[in-house]
């Protein structure tokens, strides 16, 4: 790269950078409002799953709510009620072979406080993905299809999150 072009790279770049803080521009998660408004949730859920770690995680990233291990002295009490995940046939070849699939990830989910007055009724997300598939690359097909459910249960756990900073409990 020619002296003038990496000048004008790094020009475009910090302009680009400015624009970007001068308009005010956050990562989502990142701002006042998306902080939980208690300081301690307890998880009802099947302990260990995946789904568990994971709204732990995104709990405890908050920094200021802390996670209960009793419902009764957490400020909040996120219930999981039900989580599934669906697989149908979406396309067949010519020759009746399955060419894609649908991929349905669905939870079920409210939040009481400690007094068990709903904050949140109950409320279920429905997260779909499709996957392509191919006999001849099978085992991959699975492991792509096990880490589909895997972002789907992320985006899920992002939009509890985001449904959560919501909730403002009455003082």
């Amino acid at each position: 790269m020619t002296p003038t072009r990496r000048l004008l790279v790094s020009a475009m770049s910090v302009l680009i950078l400015t624009c970007l803080s001068g308009c005010g521009f956050q990562l989502r998660g990142t701002t006042p409002n998306s902080q939980l408004s208690f300081e301690s949730v307890y998880i009802e859920t099947a302990s260990g799953t995946p789904l568990e770690r994971q709204l732990r995680g995104a709990i405890l990233s908050q920094g200021n709510t802390v996670l209960a291990t009793d419902p009764k002295t957490a400020a909040v009490t996120l219930r999981i009620l039900s989580e599934a995940q669906e697989k149908k046939i979406l396309t067949l070849n010519a020759q009746g072979q399955v060419r894609e699939f649908s991929l349905l990830y669905r939870i079920r989910f409210e939040v009481a406080d400690k007094e068990n007055k709903k904050l949140l009724e109950p409320n279920e997300l429905a997260l779909q993905a499709f996957l392509s598939y191919s006999e001849s690359q099978a085992l991959a097909k699975e492991t792509e299809e096990r880490m589909t459910y895997d972002d789907l249960r992320r985006d899920a756990v992002s939009q509890i999150m985001r449904q959560l900073s919501r909730i403002k409990p009455e003082k």
